[in-house]
């Protein structure tokens, strides 16, 4: 138990750590510019020298590729527009042809039914013709059932076949249209070609798909540049994020992408993306951070060793005092290393999710009734009170919780002064088993006990070395605990003490009986 040195604190504060929660209070998400992460961003290791920068030809090629990237998927995306709309463009002409031409059609074969109308009842055939080539601008060819011509207003034509009841002729810069059909009077029955000059509609056709199309040249050209300014908004945080990826090394982790102007679907993404740099600029810190504290940790015992290696070279053969004691400090400081190894290979098996835990329904009181007896077997400062309520079971790995208690045991007995209490405590609350180790030591300050669980955490380095550790015990029992689905909690008073606990799911069994 790392202790504080307040005495004038009080106040009793705590912390109680759950699975899948964290010691920490979570950051906010940085919404850092790629820019000003670039001009901003500093060295995120502290304990190595800054990685050299990439060559200048490296980032050029990394812009050159972005810039690549951007205008080819800017180019597919306003081409897709504008496929889209040539697609849409074209079927809406389509469209807008056939209304056009059945509209006309339409109102030709009402014309051609109200002249066939006309002729069919009128008493005299002739004048009605001419009236009709007068007044309704329409040539006229009549014939017999002979197939002798009768009347011909248009003029000399030629039909590849007589047979077709329509055909197109072209007289002088004019289009007509000719249809053929009968007409059935009292007196014969006579064939009619009725020829109708179409020419003004082809112009209004003509003028109509100009425009059209003038409109729709515009359309397009509209949305390929206005296309591309929203492509290049809606690409803007990919390319900020395939630019970043490219840039990050190991000193500007805390770059971070805005989101202030992101919407839906690209918000979303940048929000995971900047979650996703908060966990590995935290997973990189913490491995820094490791790595730092576990060589700091191995440099005492091994400059030991060294020391007593030399002496053993000088004076080791003459002297029997040096010999001994040399032996004696080189194991010692063997066995130190040996134990911070074992420690270190359980956390990183932790942190790799290969720690494998024997579970088996065992009873928690005969646990910590050995517990107590060993304590007091070797350690005769302190006074041992125990408290153990009797018949509470669980299913754990024996092995773990008892190293975790024991951890607590250690901890109490090292801050302890001699001839103090230490409690060592197993009730029961409703389903669950609660173990707790009581000492009366100086206690923890607020400030250092969010941190009491951290790896190689000490609240006082120079005080804790004395007293022995590597500042990994609490966090090795943290780790049992939370593998277990328990809870580790930890209350303290500066200069009365702490209260180290762990709360795990008793047997139901035992519980009902």
């Amino acid at each position: 138990m790392h202790r504080g040195t307040r005495p004038n604190q009080n106040r009793s504060d705590s912390v109680q750590i759950e699975p899948g929660s964290s010691l920490r209070k979570p950051e906010p998400l940085r919404s850092k510019t790629a820019g000003e992460g670039l001009k901003n961003a500093q060295p995120v290791n502290r304990h190595q020298q800054a990685v050299p920068q990439e060559p200048k030809t490296a980032n050029r090629m990394n812009r050159r590729a972005i810039k690549k990237a951007s205008f080819s998927m800017s180019r597919r995306i306003s081409g897709s527009y504008i496929q889209m709309v040539i697609d849409a463009f074209l079927s809406c002409l389509v469209l807008m042809l056939l209304i056009f031409i059945l509209y006309h059609c339409v109102i030709l074969v009402m014309d051609v039914q109200h002249i066939v109308e006309d002729l069919s009842t009128t008493q005299t055939l002739n004048d009605s013709v001419y009236d009709i080539i007068v007044q309704k601008d329409t040539e006229i060819a009549l014939f017999d059932k002979s197939g002798e011509m009768l009347i011909n207003s248009f003029g000399k034509w030629y039909m590849p076949n007589e047979r077709l009841p329509i055909w197109f002729f072209r007289r002088d810069n004019a289009i007509f249209i000719m249809l053929k059909t009968w007409i059935s009077r009292t007196d014969a029955i006579y064939t009619i070609n009725i020829f109708r000059d179409i020419t003004p509609i082809l112009l209004e056709l003509a003028v109509l798909l100009g425009f059209t199309v003038f409109l729709g040249l515009l359309t397009l050209l509209t949305i390929y540049f206005r296309g591309r300014s929203i492509t290049k908004n809606v690409l803007y945080p990919i390319q900020e994020v395939t630019k970043m990826t490219k840039e990050i090394k190991a000193q500007n982790l805390n770059l971070r992408l805005n989101v202030t102007n992101a919407k839906d679907e690209l918000k979303e993404l940048i929000i995971t993306f900047n979650s996703m740099m908060d966990r590995i600029e935290d997973a990189y810190n913490k491995q820094n951070q490791f790595v730092s504290d576990a060589s700091h940790e191995l440099r005492t015992p091994i400059s030991v060793v060294q020391g007593y290696a030399r002496m053993l070279e000088r004076w080791g053969k003459e002297d029997p005092d040096v010999l001994h004691e040399s032996i004696e400090a080189i194991r010692n400081e063997a066995e130190n290393m040996k134990e911070l190894v074992d420690k270190l290979l359980f956390i990183a098996r932790n942190d790799k999710d290969t720690l494998i835990l024997n579970k088996e329904k065992f009873s928690l009181s005969e646990m910590m009734e050995e517990l107590v007896k060993e304590t007091r077997m070797v350690n005769e400062q302190h006074t041992i009170e125990a408290s153990i309520e009797q018949g509470l079971n669980t299913y754990a790995d024996r092995n773990r919780i008892k190293q975790a208690m024991r951890i607590f045991i250690d901890n109490a007995q090292k801050y302890t002064e001699p001839g103090k209490t230490i409690e060592v405590n197993l009730k029961r609350e409703e389903n669950r088993a609660v173990l707790s180790v009581t000492d009366s030591g100086c206690g923890i300050t607020k400030e250092d006990l969010n941190n009491v669980f951290d790896r190689f955490f000490r609240a006082d380095e120079s005080r804790d070395r004395n007293k022995g550790g590597h500042g990994l015990g609490l966090s090795i029992a943290k780790i049992i605990v939370l593998r277990h689905g328990g809870k580790i909690n930890v209350k303290s008073k500066v200069g009365e003490g702490s209260v180290f606990s762990i709360i795990l799911e008793a047997d139901p069994e035992a519980v009902e009986g």
